[in-house]
């Protein structure tokens, strides 16, 4: 007798009918995944899209915010704007002077192709929630040089029209 091990024969070719292998599945996984994951990153976040409505948005929750420091400070504010953006000031010892919430104490730059119309201006809200006018402040929500929605302030509360709303 010899000492080599006996040789196996050769199993015959696989069936057709035994269905697909483990390393068929992963490798069909990983291509899907490898797909989905360049369709997400190409398509991005739902919120991209409108601009506008997202600026607009904000625009109305500052001067809700800056209206209700008026209430409690007192104080005199001061809303300016212009085709760049936007800012918030308070009235101090007879100038004005950014505001002291850090939210409003920053000038607001608009991103490109956006704009808040009449171009530029300013609106004061008086100590007693009067806007200095006597009338409601109306801004423009301008994409791409066209009106999408207004802004209304009146002096309590900031309103979005438009935009879905």
């Amino acid at each position: 007798m010899s000492d080599t091990p006996p040789v196996r024969p050769r199993t015959a070719a696989r069936d057709p009918q035994a269905g697909v292998t483990l390393v068929e599945v992963l490798v069909v996984l990983a291509l899907v995944g490898i797909l989905a994951g360049t369709v997400a990153l190409s398509v991005g976040s739902g919120g991209r899209g409108d601009v506008a409505a997202r600026e607009a948005d904000l625009l109305v929750a500052r001067l809700n915010r800056a209206a209700d420091e008026v209430i409690l400070s007192g104080q005199p504010m001061r809303f300016d704007w212009t085709a760049e953006g936007y800012g918030f000031s308070v009235s101090r010892d007879d100038t004005w002077q950014p505001h002291p919430v850090a939210l409003l104490a920053e000038p607001h730059t608009l991103p490109a192709r956006m704009a808040f119309g009449p171009r530029s201006g300013s609106a004061t809200l008086t100590g007693d929630m009067r806007l200095q006018s006597g009338e409601a402040l109306k801004l423009d929500v301008m994409r791409n040089g066209s009106r999408v929605g207004q802004v209304t302030f009146d002096g309590i509360n900031a309103l979005l029209e438009g935009l879905g709303t």
